[in-house]
């Protein structure tokens, strides 16, 4: 489990990009971060959407922020919210078995109150039964270097 310190870290990119989020509809905003296995940290925010599905979550946001930047390799995941523990949706915790699938080294998964207090499970506590595709296992793994 990560120490308290880069969860911090994580915290205040998760705080700051949650400042960012696009929430006409829904009116309630979510910030993520993601920490990658050499350390660095993006953040993502959500992004309502006009048509139902055309938007997306702040786990999803800072994962492809991530892979911007040209991070595969997921360490943990933060997710905040303004006064209660959220952890990621299902379709969020199966994005996140794409890139475990790249190293196979769980990946942990945090969620947090604006506050500081935070909980943490692992991806595969919140999602025993995950899809793990075997036609792509091989193209997945070759992002480990990249």
């Amino acid at each position: 489990m990560l120490d308290k310190e880069i969860i911090e870290k994580m915290l205040k990119v998760a705080n700051e990009a949650e400042d960012n989020a696009f929430i006409f509809k829904s009116n309630h905003s979510f910030g993520a971060a993601v920490l990658t296995d050499d350390g660095e940290i993006y953040g993502g925010c959500n992004v309502d959407g006009v048509i139902s599905g055309m938007g997306t979550c702040a786990e999803s946001s800072a994962l492809n922020h991530a892979v911007v930047h040209g991070k595969y390799n997921i360490k943990a995941i933060l997710v905040v919210d303004e006064k209660e523990f959220i952890f990621p949706c299902g379709t969020c915790l199966q994005y996140l078995v794409q890139f475990y699938q790249t190293t196979n080294k769980e990946i942990e998964v945090i969620s947090a109150k604006q506050s500081g207090e935070y909980q943490s499970k692992l991806l595969h506590e919140l999602l025993p039964e995950a899809y793990h595709s075997v036609t792509f296992d091989q193209k997945l793994k070759s992002f480990i270097n990249k």
